[in-house]
């Protein structure tokens, strides 16, 4: 309930004020990752996985944990009660067909697994990849092509990305974003600029 009312996130964005949500979601413990974008408006779940069509499909006991316990957090976490930006209840995906009323908290949201996107070989382990892939692209408002998608060009992008911000952090003496106990550093010594790739 603290992330959908915006607290203990980095972003601090809370939930009413969004459009869509991005999971990532860990495929039962098994070493696979899917991306669950909640489309709040629709109350729905549009699950994107990457190895649907070429390993054996991941029908996610933790994809419908996550439908059937999204009603009663968006309730009890006073969702509905912000209607600033989007009138929640008066959107027919929240509302009981016959009575009219807020869909009680029983009622799962739905659940789709999108079909025809780019697939990881069957011979890899990127789809932590592909799930940071897809998020950025929906981010930035980018279709999925259904080809061209370059793992290794990926791959490079994201380290570097990580190494910059972790090399930021470093520089200015951030430790941690949250309220883990702080962690000793090693010493730090600031990259030679010059020396640097940049990968845009």
């Amino acid at each position: 309930m603290n992330i959908i009312n915006g607290f203990e996130i980095p972003a601090g964005l809370r939930w009413h004020s969004c459009d869509d949500v991005y999971i990532p979601v860990n495929c039962d413990e098994q070493f696979h990752w899917v991306l669950a974008v909640v489309v709040l408006k629709k109350r729905l779940i549009r699950v994107y996985d990457s190895a649907s069509g070429s390993r054996r499909k991941f029908y996610s006991g933790d994809i419908k944990k996550l439908s059937l316990m999204l009603p009663t957090y968006l309730q009890d976490s006073g969702f509905f009660y912000h209607s600033e930006r989007t009138d929640w209840l008066s959107l027919d995906a929240y509302k009981d067909k016959e009575t009219g009323n807020l869909l009680e908290p029983k009622h799962p949201f739905l659940v789709e697994y999108v079909q025809d996107i780019i697939q990881q070989g069957s011979d890899t382990l990127d789809c932590g990849l592909f799930v940071a892939a897809f998020a950025e692209f929906f981010t930035d408002e980018i279709p999925i092509q259904s080809n061209n998608f370059r793992s290794n060009y990926l791959r490079s992008r994201y380290a570097t990305l990580l190494w910059n911000y972790d090399s930021e952090k470093a520089e200015v003496g951030y430790v941690s974003d949250n309220d883990d106990p702080s962690k000793p550093r090693s010493h730090f010594t600031p990259p030679n600029h010059d020396a640097l790739i940049n990968l845009e």
